[in-house]
């Protein structure tokens, strides 16, 4: 399945991120067992910046890959697939490292016009490999506002 030509019209911006988390999760750990760099990382303790100030302290240690810059699609479904193809190999080692937190798919999607059905579609494959890493999701889907091009005759 792949979106239609107008709707990838309206969609401005797709990323996805996979967060593994834990109490003691250990970042440096995850990267070592997996053979994959995270690109956003902390141990429990460290501090949380935002901004360039410091807003407290995470509660728990993450291990975070995304898809900005590394997939150029309007389609969710091939951030995800991009995802899934390097996760899903290690299924087995990534429920375990996450057996005393969780496994999570964080979704941007922004787009020029919201409404009934112009949302992200997730196929069925995507779903079951989600499924299979027993992962929640969240969504953050923005209306961007953008001025109309006037046309010059």
């Amino acid at each position: 399945m792949s979106i239609s030509e107008f709707h990838a019209s309206h969609i401005r911006r797709v990323q996805i991120g996979f967060i593994i988390s834990g109490e003691n999760l250990d970042p440096k750990k995850v990267s070592a067992i997996l053979g994959i760099e995270s690109d956003m990382s902390a141990n429990r303790g460290d501090p949380k910046i935002l901004y360039g100030k410091t807003i407290g302290l995470h509660k728990e240690g993450f291990w975070r890959i995304h898809t900005e810059e590394k997939v150029v699609s309007k389609d969710i479904n091939d951030h995800l697939n991009f995802l899934l193809a390097i996760l899903l190999p290690h299924k087995d080692t990534i429920l375990e490292l996450a057996q005393d937190g969780e496994t999570y798919f964080d979704v941007l999607w922004e787009s020029t016009y919201l409404y009934a059905g112009t949302g992200p579609v997730i196929d069925k494959e995507c779903l079951y490999g989600i499924g299979q890493l027993n992962a929640g999701m969240g969504f953050d889907i923005y209306q961007i506002n953008e001025k109309e091009e006037s046309s010059t005759k």
